[in-house]
Parts: C-alpha cells; sequence; structure tokens
C-alpha cells in the first residue's frame, strides 16, 4: 500500500514536546486519529493527549500495537534506547531527529522504520502551519519510503528524501539559520532593553535581511562595518560591549572575522 487513503490513519507518538505538539496537532486537523501519546511524564502525556482526544501512558508497553505509524518525537539521546523497550507494533516507527542515523531504529520489531524530520523550529505556545513545512523522509525500503512520503503528503506539500548524511549536514545548517539567528536577535535583545530602545524597532531591519537572503547567496548581500572593514567603527563598538558585556565582545569580534574571511573568498 502506498497511498495514505489506504491506511487506517491511526497515529501514536511517543513524546509530548514542542514538535510533537505541532505535529501530532497536524495529523489531527488533516483527519488523522491520534490514538495514544507517550511520555515519561504522565501529566505531560495527558496534556497533549486531551487536546486530541487520545489516550495518555507512561509506559511503552501500553502502547497499541496496530496504528499505521508511530512518531518518536525525543531527544536525540534517548531514541535508540527508547526503540530497543518498545514492543512489537504492526505500523511504521519514525524518529523526527535531524542529527540522528535512521539506524537507530533498527533494533525495533515494526513495519518499517524511518525519518520523518521537518525543517521548522517548533514551541508548544507557537503552533506551527505544517502546508509551509519541508519534511524530510528517509526510510529503510522503498516501500517504507513510499509511504511515508505518502504520509507527509497528508500535511504537507513539501516533502524531500534525504539519507542520514545529507540529512546531518542540513541538521548542521540549519543550526545556524535558525538557532544561531535567534540568539543574535536575543542579544540585540539584550543590549536594546539594557540603553532603553524599544527591541521591535528592529523587525522591519530583519525582515528585509532575511528576504534579501533567499534573493541568491546571502554572503552577497552582506552589509554593516565588518564587511566594510571599517575598523574605526568595529573598535568603537568592541570598547562599548568591552564596558557592559564582555560575552558578546567575544562573539562580535568572531562573527565580524567571520565575515571578513566569508568576504574574501570566493565560494
Amino acid at each position: 500500500m502506498t497511498k495514505a487513503d489506504s491506511f487506517n490513519r491511526d497515529v501514536v507518538f511517543i513524546g509530548a514536546g514542542n514538535l510533537a505538539t505541532s505535529l501530532s496537532v497536524a495529523f489531527f486537523n488533516a483527519g488523522w486519529r491520534v490514538v495514544q501519546v507517550y511520555s515519561r511524564t504522565y501529566q505531560s502525556a495527558a496534556t497533549l493527549a486531551n487536546r486530541l482526544n487520545a489516550e495518555p501512558t507512561a509506559t511503552l508497553n501500553s502502547l497499541i500495537p496496530d496504528a499505521q505509524l508511530y512518531v518518536v518525537a525525543l531527544p536525540d539521546s534517548v531514541i535508540q534506547t527508547v526503540a530497543e523497550q518498545l514492543p512489537s507494533l504492526k505500523g511504521f516507527l519514525v524518529h523526527t531527529s535531524g542529527s540522528t542515523s535512521i539506524e537507530v531504529l533498527s533494533v525495533a520489531d515494526v513495519l518499517g522504520y524511518g525519518v520523518f524530520y521537518p525543517l521548522q523550529t517548533f514551541s508548544k505556545a507557537r503552533l506551527v502551519e505544517f502546508k509551509n513545512v519541508t519534511v524530510c523522509i528517509e526510510g529503510n525500503s522503498q516501500a517504507t519510503l513510499n509511504a511515508l512520503s505518502s504520509i507527509a503528503q497528508v500535511i504537507t506539500s513539501s516533502v524531500v528524501a534525504l539519507d542520514s548524511e545529507k540529512r546531518r549536514w542540513l541538521h548542521l545548517a540549519a543550526v545556524f539559520a535558525s538557532n544561531f539567528t535567534n540568539h543574535m536577535l536575543a542579544a540585540a535583545y539584550r543590549i536594546a532593553e539594557q540603553n532603553g530602545v524599544d527591541f521591535k524597532i528592529f523587525e522591519p531591519l530583519v525582515r528585509e535581511t532575511v528576504s534579501k537572503a533567499f534573493l541568491a547567496n546571502p554572503k552577497d548581500f552582506q552589509t554593516g562595518p565588518a564587511v566594510r572593514f571599517d575598523q574605526q567603527t568595529m573598535e568603537q563598538h568592541l570598547s562599548m560591549l568591552g564596558f557592559s558585556d564582555l560575552e558578546l565582545q567575544n562573539i562580535y569580534k568572531e562573527l565580524s572575522l567571520s565575515i571578513q574571511n566569508f568576504a574574501q573568498s570566493k565560494k
């Protein structure tokens, strides 16, 4: 079977955190039945399960065995341990990690196993609209890959098949694109707040910066004192940070040097 419509449309979530919350709601809204939510903490499982009319559980050996899909949305460090503890399951088992190999699930007794990695940042307080999210998939067989592709297309039109090695590099790049970008905004927030400036004043600047970045190579749109090799302004900034935040001073130095190195490179 390769068509999602031929599935029983039952899904179990193993995990109840940020990603599991948005992904489970996406499946629920697409007409799938979230039959069960597992979390090591029963209350966490119950909080998400109540939202989905699902059954909460805090024990892996009580998982419903005949769902179509089992989604392990847990920290990378525990995925294999959890897979080893799973009972025999009749459906497909996937994890949602960007940097963990597909092979950590090979220890499980399941119909097929793979990866279902949404390239997005998640938080419980802000649900993600999945139709705009790319889901990266991998399967232990072509049949599994076909099935996961059909399942993914239930919630998004953007599905990409990537092996574990390419997905690891994608995840690394995503850390720079999302996590580090957010940290830089947090640094800007700190400086602005400490000096009586409303952080929202930066919103048009940030939106324009990100918008331009996707027109071509972002390196080609770099602006600021570092790319101009404006040493006088950079020294002034470093001096200002030296009085207030040595950690940000070091970040400023390293990032400025990296910008200059990128500017001088041919790639």
